[in-house]
């Protein structure tokens, strides 16, 4: 059994926001590049260079990604050979997210449901565990930003649907979402599950375009059959056209009942800013 202070992961979720506020992945940068030397339309080619210019402004001048700094996301795979010690995990994560948006200057925006009215920190800080083997800890966190969150959804279809419905239904969502949502996108997909599963499988498949295994054939062929229809659809960087409509995507596909078929879409704008720390 390893003993591990939960100070230790406060510290770690801290410095994960610290830095993931105000400098993109390297993969995601690699991202954006990409994407600009490819692009033929000059109005997509003018947005992504304005997005990557904004990249570099923030990383060399420590001025955070987006005026959303979003809503602090994390998910904690916990080895079973743990024992934690100090205060509760989801106390230390949400201690370590409100002290780096407090540090960090970043916007506060938590707020109450109905009236609106502002609590001048970050809530919900939405802590996520999961058992696994070992005794290690591994953090994952995300700052998610309010216009994509809002056009994440589920969608239950028929049980008789194949890939191509299940491919379809995904890149609905992300045309639907168009400009509110700035695109180029980052796709987190999952199909099958449940109502309550879904969603998680579907936020874990973002942190998978990073960190995840290898996706199967079939998980394979409905990313492809997605990315195809997104960067078909015209919507380009900023809604302005050309073909660059999605940077990153990972599909996974999980056990569902018999009856049901459904389809969970979480989507990430082009400011994708997730971290990791194994502990």
């Amino acid at each position: 059994m390893r003993r591990i202070d939960t100070e230790e992961l406060k510290a770690a979720v801290k410095a994960l926001f610290l830095e993931t506020a105000f400098r993109l992945p390297r993969r995601v940068e690699y991202d954006l590049a990409g994407a600009l030397a490819a692009e033929e339309s000059p109005q997509a080619r003018d947005v992504l260079s304005i997005l990557c210019e904004n990249m570099r402004a923030a990383r060399d001048g420590r001025i955070p990604l987006c005026q959303d700094t979003g809503l602090p996301q994390i998910l904690l795979e916990c080895g079973q050979e743990i024992l934690w010690t100090g205060a509760t995990p989801q106390e230390a994560c949400e201690a370590g997210a409100r002290e780096a948006y407090r540090e960090g200057g970043l916007r506060c925006s938590g707020c109450l449901p109905l009236t609106r009215a502002n609590l001048g920190y970050d809530l919900p800080v939405s802590v996520e565990t999961r058992l696994v083997a070992g005794d290690s800890v591994t953090v994952y966190t995300l700052a998610k930003g309010g216009g994509c969150d809002n056009k994440s959804l589920l969608v239950n279809l028929p049980p008789t649907s194949g890939e191509a419905e299940a491919a379809r239904a995904a890149a609905a969502a992300a045309v639907a979402a168009g400009p509110d949502a700035c695109p180029p996108f980052y796709l987190g997909v999952c199909v099958g599950g449940s109502f309550e599963s879904a969603p998680r499988h579907a936020r874990r498949a973002l942190w998978d375009i990073l960190w995840g295994p290898p996706p199967t054939p079939e998980e394979e062929s409905i990313a492809a059959a997605v990315k195809g229809i997104l960067d078909a659809s015209g919507l380009g960087p900023g809604c302005v056209g050309g073909r660059t409509t999605v940077l990153g995507l990972r599909v996974v596909a999980v056990p569902t009942h018999i009856a049901s078929l459904p389809v969970a879409v979480n989507l990430c704008c082009h400011s994708f800013r997730p971290g990791r720390a194994i502990l």
